[in-house]
């Protein structure tokens, strides 16, 4: 790509190491409205498509009658927001059949809320309806597990002396005598890996569709639907579900779409 930062290599072509995820598109199945309560938000009106992938039925019971129509809901009294209930389809990177699902909180003030619930409800959402090249995301996703882990490895600890001690991979002290008690701040051994974790502001390069990438990916395959290109890594191993989500944190200036030569 076009180095497009402020360093040594600026307006130079240069090698960018990039994670390739494949998004198939999410499908809006339900739509839930939220109204406060004195123990807060609370669910009072839902409507589901009666469009859903047949896929869907391995994942939950799909009713075979509305629960209520989507303008019925839209009309009740008390609405403070809007949720979608969104699908995976995993069969269009087919790698398994069963989708994933999740509720999405949608931006901006209710009405423009219920725009939104009415344009996309029932139909598919794809990633470049979302993301845009130069835009910097979170990824969240469960890290690769490493298993039970000791201090070395799993906080990054020096090794002890070779002659003080006959132990070089244990821990050192554990704290005072007083209190009595281990504080959270002592490296322990313990779990390592396996964990939910957010990896931000990772870059976007491209959001494109699978005929612009030919390379068969190992332990992955062939990419089959559409793909986001990230700038470095992301959490988990391949084909472990990531969610993205526009990032949280203020950076400043305007996006730059970054000028992808060659994959």
């Amino acid at each position: 790509m076009v180095d497009d930062s402020t360093s040594p290599f600026a307006n130079q072509e240069v090698v960018t190491p990039v994670t390739v995820i494949e998004v198939p598109p999410l499908f809006i199945y339900g739509i839930v409205a939220y109204g406060n309560t004195t123990y807060g938000l609370k669910a009072i009106g839902e409507a589901v498509a009666l469009n859903a992938p047949k896929e869907l039925s391995r994942a939950m019971t799909i009713a075979k009658k509305p629960k209520g129509t989507l303008e019925a809901l839209l009309q009740k009294q008390g609405i403070v927001c809007l949720r979608v209930l969104a699908a995976t389809q995993p069969t269009k990177a087919a790698f398994k059949k069963t989708p994933e699902t999740m509720e999405i909180a949608l931006a901006g003030s209710v009405q423009e809320q219920i725009e939104e619930a009415k344009n996309i409800f029932g139909k598919e959402v794809k990633a470049s309806d979302v993301f845009k090249a130069g835009e910097f995301i979170d990824a969240i996703a469960v890290t690769t597990g490493q298993g039970w882990q000791g201090v070395v490895t799993r906080m990054g600890v020096s090794l002890n002396p070779r002659k003080a001690t006959g132990m070089r991979r244990h821990g050192g002290s554990i704290g005072g005598e007083r209190q009595a008690k281990i504080m959270y701040t002592i490296p322990r051994a313990g779990q390592h890996g396996f964990q939910r974790r957010t990896d931000g502001n990772k870059r976007v390069l491209m959001v494109s569709e699978a005929k612009n990438i030919s390379k068969e990916f190992h332990s992955y395959g062939k990419i089959k639907s559409d793909f986001v290109l990230v700038k470095g890594s992301v959490p988990g191993p391949s084909k472990r579900l990531i969610r993205l989500r526009k990032t949280f944190s203020r950076r400043a200036g305007a996006v730059k779409e970054p000028q992808v030569k060659f994959i």
